[in-house]
């Protein structure tokens, strides 16, 4: 009877760790005022896409923009930065010769979650940084940033399940495996004691 309720249990709890994960989940905090989202990005500038092609890395498309102003990050003519290809991943969906407020983190990752819009949309941002927008110094804070992404599971926290329901699992087995043994090593003596009596 134990070992068929360990069974039971064993299955169901590997059902839910090892079926596959959706792998594409977009989950977006808001993005929170301009000045927020400058904070917390390594570049932020304006800008038009002049091309849009694939990245080295799998799943990336590097897209190219001309750049107009930059108010956070080094200055530059020209700019690379790379999405997620698919916008069910955070890609931000990019459009050849229009012109964006870009807000980018980890150098070169823009995501749909950040306050990245085609200028037409970005009154609010261009209002923000009409000035010029604050300076690094006047802003103060470290890049803390990830694009208003909310962090998803990784693959060595789905791994590390994985391991926790095996070793529990195994454990289960050996108590089960131990008492079935025990329980036939007690009949089989408590059998020979009555035999010979």
């Amino acid at each position: 009877m134990g070992l068929r309720i360990l069974l039971v249990v064993s299955i169901v709890g590997l059902w839910f760790v090892v079926t596959p994960a959706s792998t594409y989940a977009c989950s977006c905090a808001a993005p929170g005022t301009p000045e927020e989202a400058m904070a917390e990005s390594e570049l932020v500038f304006l800008g038009t896409v002049t091309s849009i092609g694939p990245s080295d890395e799998v799943g990336l498309l590097e897209v190219d923009f001309d750049v107009a102003t930059v108010w956070k990050g080094p200055e530059a003519e020209t700019i690379s930065l790379t999405t997620q290809q698919d916008t069910a991943a955070c890609g931000y969906p990019f459009e050849e010769r229009v012109e964006y407020v870009v807000y980018s983190w980890n150098g070169v990752d823009v995501a749909r979650c950040s306050r990245t819009a085609p200028v037409e949309h970005a009154g609010e941002d261009l209002a923000a940084f009409a000035t010029g927008g604050p300076s690094d110094s006047e802003i103060g804070l470290p890049n803390t940033g990830n694009g208003g992404l909310v962090e998803a599971e990784s693959p060595q926290d789905r791994t590390a399940a994985i391991l926790v329901v095996v070793v529990i699992g195994l454990l289960l087995l050996g108590v089960v495996g131990a008492r079935m043994y025990l329980r036939r090593h007690d009949r089989m003596r408590n059998a020979t004691s009555v035999d010979r009596t």
